[in-house]
């Protein structure tokens, strides 16, 4: 991956300046992240959805299909945010701008912190789903022995 921002800054070099380059890669980042998030959820909305989908706990399966989207999209914009380009030697925004190294490892970075936050975001749904699948088969199992009595 470093390679291909190698040439992206190779390539770029004479086209953009810093600032526009920091604009651009800004943008494109958020709107990659986005991207992946959306496409994960679209993915895996099927699967998601009859996971969810039953007699036993109607809104709260309906909640968590409607909430899925949202929650990761949410996290990668979180991750995105999260990453600061101000550090000990770029204190204010003319010497962020002067230096494209720096501009280059802090989209790295934002990529990077986007894929974890998203990661994390799976799992921490696969276990409120998997606690969710869990109360459901209470449920059932109450049902099933109140219509057996």
């Amino acid at each position: 991956m470093r390679h291909f921002w190698l040439f992206c800054l190779w390539f770029w070099g004479d086209i953009v300046t810093n600032e526009q380059y920091l604009y651009i890669s800004y943008f494109v980042a958020a709107a990659g992240g986005v991207g992946l998030a959306t496409l994960t959820a679209i993915i895996l909305a099927r699967p998601n959805r009859q996971a969810t989908e039953g007699q036993i706990l109607p809104k709260l399966g309906r909640f968590l299909r409607r909430a899925f989207p949202s929650w990761l999209v949410l996290m990668v914009l979180l991750a995105f945010v999260s990453v600061s380009y101000i550090d000990c030697a770029h204190e204010n925004y003319s010497k962020v701008v002067a230096d494209r190294d720096h501009l280059v490892n802090k989209t790295q970075e934002q990529v990077f912190q986007m894929s974890i936050y998203l990661s994390i975001a799976l799992m921490s749904y696969a276990v409120v789903l998997m606690l969710f699948l869990w109360a459901r088969a209470r449920a059932q199992r109450y049902h099933k022995q109140a219509q057996n009595q």
